[in-house]
Order: C-alpha cells, then sequence, then structure tokens
C-alpha cells in the first residue's frame, strides 16, 4: 500500500471499534505505519492502546472519546454473523443499532473531525444490479436490515447534526486473518487444510470477493476525503467489478493449494439468499481515487499461505 497522505495521519488519534477483527487488525496497522495515534475498543484486549469495552455501553465508549481526543472514529465492531442473526435476532439488532448509535452520539458531543461506519453492500436487497449508492435499501434477514437501521440512524444524525459521517458498503472482504470459518473462502481453505472435501452449497450465487489490503485503502480514502466533499457523498460502494460463484471461488482455491481434491455437493443453503450480488464503485473511483489492486487468484493464494502457515 503507498504511504502518501502521512502528513494527514501523523499523530492523529483515531478509534478503531473492533479493532482486534479482521478488517479492523489490518487497519490499526496501516494507520500506525502512517503515524496515527491509534486506540481500540475490543471485547478482547491484546494491546495497551486497546480497551476493553461493549459498544453498548455509552459512559465507556464517550469516556473513551473524550480522554483519548479522538478525531476520527472507524465503526468496525457489530455482530456480523448472517447465521447469529437469524438465531438470535434480538441480540443482532440491539448491538448494532444500539451500538451505533452510542457512536454517533460520543461523535456528535465530542465534535469528531470524521466518523466512518462499516455497513455492507447486502443492504441492497432486490434491486436492480450492479447496485449504486443511490439505490433504496431493501434488506431481508436481520442482519442486513440491522445495517439498513444503521445507516438511516447515521443520516439522520449527519444531516441533523451536521455530523462528518461517512458510509461504507464493502462487497465480500477476505484475506489472512478471517478467522470466521463459517464464510465460503476460509471455510473452504480450513476444509482442505484438515484433508476434508471442501463443502459447496449454492452453486449458482454470484458475488464479488475483495482482497483485505485493497479493502482497508478504501477506508482509509474515505478517513481522508475533505470535509467539503462529504455532505453529497456520505455512502461510497466498494467492489471489484468481477464477479464469481460459489463453484468458480472453490476452484479456484483448490488450485491455489496445489491439491487434486473433489467438491461435496450439498443441497440448500442460507435462507432469503439473494442469487446475485455486486456493485458499482464507480464513485469511489472518481471521487477517493480507489480501485482495487489486487487479482483474486494472487488473493487467495496469499491467503492460502496464510492459513497454510497459521491454522495448520
Amino acid at each position: 500500500m503507498s504511504l502518501k497522505n502521512n502528513h494527514f495521519w501523523e499523530k492523529k488519534p483515531v478509534l478503531i471499534t473492533g479493532i482486534n477483527g479482521f478488517i479492523g487488525f489490518a487497519l490499526a496497522k496501516q494507520l500506525k505505519n502512517r503515524g496515527a495515534t491509534v486506540w481500540g475498543i475490543s471485547r478482547v484486549i491484546e494491546d495497551k492502546n486497546v480497551v476493553r469495552a461493549n459498544i453498548i455501553d455509552y459512559s465507556t465508549i464517550d469516556n473513551i472519546m473524550k480522554d483519548k481526543k479522538i478525531s476520527i472514529c472507524f465503526h468496525l465492531a457489530a455482530e456480523s454473523f448472517v447465521e447469529l442473526g437469524q438465531e438470535n435476532p434480538y441480540k443482532t439488532f440491539k448491538v448494532n443499532t444500539l451500538g451505533t448509535l452510542n457512536i454517533l452520539e460520543s461523535a456528535r458531543s465530542n465534535n469528531l473531525e470524521k466518523l466512518i461506519i462499516a455497513s455492507t453492500s447486502q443492504v441492497y436487497g432486490d434491486n436492480p444490479l450492479p447496485f449504486k449508492e443511490d439505490y433504496p435499501v431493501r434488506p431481508s434477514r436481520p442482519y442486513e436490515t440491522s445495517k439498513a437501521c444503521i445507516d438511516f440512524i447515521a443520516q439522520s444524525y449527519a444531516e441533523t447534526f451536521n455530523l462528518p459521517v461517512l458510509i461504507s458498503r464493502f462487497c465480500n472482504i477476505y484475506g489472512p486473518g478471517d478467522m470466521n470459518f463459517t464464510r465460503l473462502i476460509p471455510k473452504t481453505i480450513k476444509s482442505i487444510l484438515s484433508g476434508m472435501h471442501p463443502q459447496m452449497w449454492g452453486k449458482g450465487t454470484l458475488r464479488e470477493y475483495l482482497y483485505l489490503d485493497d479493502a482497508v485503502e478504501g477506508y482509509i480514502k474515505l478517513a481522508e476525503l475533505p470535509k467539503e466533499k462529504i455532505v453529497k457523498n456520505r455512502i461510497f460502494n466498494f467492489g471489484t467489478g468481477k464477479k464469481y460463484s460459489v463453484e468458480e471461488i472453490i476452484e479456484k482455491i483448490i488450485i491455489s493449494s496445489g491439491k487434486t481434491i473433489d467438491i461435496e455437493k450439498i443441497s440448500g443453503g442460507r435462507m432469503d439468499e439473494i442469487q446475485e450480488q455486486y456493485v458499482s464503485f464507480a464513485k469511489a473511483k472518481k471521487n477517493l481515487g480507489w480501485k482495487p489492486k489486487m487479482s483474486i487468484d494472487e488473493g487467495l493464494k496469499k491467503s492460502f499461505l496464510w492459513y497454510k502457515k497459521n491454522i495448520a
């Protein structure tokens, strides 16, 4: 990744909620490289700059914002398991909506320079393809619906209180460090490393897959967007322009492994799964100068080697 704009980040106090997560950890590393002073909120403490806290605890969140004089906040923490939303929708709605409301209210009272909120491209639901930022959201399942609620609440705060909020809607992000083994790519890699046949469901579904480094660069470019350009550009899609079926991704992972192994085809899939989901990232390209750099084949190869080294 390019280290330009270091002057923007030099000694800037930044807060990342969910800092020990897959994306938060990588984002923190890049921001530190650029000179930022990075603080984090997590349910697990692994660093002196990480505070153990739950995002539904407003007083703790607000104290961190005040004490550390936070300038920019990346709100990544969430109940992000689609399956958990099916099993426990109440918890998903409570954590995601109340947690984001706490971050927004604290950002308002502490006059943050920027607040970047992680949404998802899945909020578009059944819309024409590719998804564009001005489309109405049409979520179905609890997880996506909770994210759509967050989007509306965030936009309300932004408009009412002139809060510099930016909302990211990424396609599927993958890469080293993702330990959510319900997701297709880490699940398939783990199966192969365990000597099992990778399972395939939802053969016909089409998705985009964005490498971790490209996603992190997207978040950083969002935060660097000048304030005067935010008002009419609050929501940004991030994708690749290339879509693949489940079968194609599994086959590519098998090739990356260097093994000859059959795919176990199983019936069924996730409830209410949208068959095709992919976005237009023209707005991010035009306004942020962002575009993905990592090819799917190289990204899967790098990912496989990481898992082979770290979870064997």
